[in-house]
């Protein structure tokens, strides 16, 4: 069904008791499974709205990707790769494996669904196979921590964005040989502060193009301007476009294209969010939908017809997060 992206509706909300990071609808759309700071997977039946918590995980859960036909990936925040088989009445672990030594930022999974690649706070990107999670390439170490990894759909390149301080940093490298092609550096995307010497924003999410021929980079405008979407070109890395939020002292954490060709970001600051719906070709807002707390993690319905949404919560609106919610909205024609 063609959707309109101005007639969205919430279908329903689940609370949680600690902030969600992530959420992915699984291969089928029966589940959407969530992240954030608790040891546990949480998993919510999309026809009951029945919530449940899996064991698993060793800590928080950041990222999240959707693989083949019944995987969902998770990665927490001391290194752990867990496979979950979303085949059955509920999710069940299919393999577990110790990754990485550090956090791991994102997940990346290739067109098709065969392999996957990972990024860490130490600077390491692995790609490793979907079937069992044996690892297949890693890329030489980079000095800063990477945020974000995109698999290229030709096959053979990857994308990382990393947080160099002043200076954050896209870079495209062939994924066998680790050789970089392009470095794309894009200051105005920094949130550097020399007293602390510490990077608070930089590239916080990171996005191809179906075609493979943009890279999107989500984060802020700059130390306190508003969330930021930036299209460089895949082969030259000269910018495409900036795609500027209303939404001050935010930043953009999440990003997807949706298959009727606009592009949904998912933001936030303290007390409040968003999720903004553009046409990219033109920096043209289609719709805007408001958010009691900070989106940190969106996701499509594999039919392109619901949206799911992770927020964190905080108690007067305005104070340090502490819980989450999970919101699912759907379209109309």
């Amino acid at each position: 069904m063609k959707i309109d992206p101005t007639k969205s509706k919430l279908v329903f909300d689940v609370k949680h008791e600690s902030p969600l990071h992530s959420c992915m609808f699984d291969p089928s759309g029966r589940f959407v499974l969530c992240g954030g700071r608790s040891r546990e997977l949480v998993v919510v039946d999309v026809a009951s709205r029945k919530k449940s918590l899996l064991p698993g995980p060793d800590s928080w859960i950041e990222s999240i990707a959707r693989a083949g036909t019944d995987l969902v990936l998770t990665g927490d925040y001391v290194g752990r790769i867990i496979a979950w088989d979303c085949s059955g009445a509920e999710p069940k672990q299919r393999w577990n494996r110790e990754a990485h030594a550090s956090a791991i930022h994102a997940i990346s999974v290739s067109v098709d669904g065969k392999t996957f690649a990972t990024c860490d706070h130490d600077g390491f990107v692995r790609t490793w196979h979907t079937s069992d999670g044996k690892r297949l390439h890693e890329l030489p170490q980079i000095d800063f921590p990477v945020y974000g990894v995109a698999l290229h759909p030709d096959g053979s390149r990857i994308v990382t964005v990393d947080l160099k301080p002043i200076k954050p940093r896209i870079k495209v490298s062939e994924i066998v040989s680790g050789k970089e092609q392009l470095v794309i550096e894009v200051p105005e995307m920094s949130g550097y502060r020399r007293s602390e010497d510490v990077e608070w924003t930089g590239i916080r999410t990171l996005l191809l193009s179906p075609d493979g021929q943009t890279i999107v980079a989500g984060g802020r405008n700059g130390w306190d301007g508003v969330a930021c979407l930036q299209l460089f070109d895949m082969a030259t890395g000269k910018p495409k476009r900036k795609l500027l939020s209303t939404l001050k002292n935010a930043t953009y954490y999440g990003a997807k294209y949706h298959p009727q060709g606009f592009l949904l970001a998912s933001a936030g600051e303290v007390g409040k969010g968003e999720v903004r719906i553009w046409n990219p070709q033109r920096d043209e807002t289609l719709a805007t939908i408001g958010t009691p707390g900070p989106c940190m993690g969106l996701d499509l319905h594999p039919s392109g017809e619901s949206l799911a949404v992770a927020q964190m919560i905080s108690p007067g609106g305005r104070q340090y997060p502490d819980s989450g919610l999970l919101s699912v909205y759907t379209w109309t024609a």
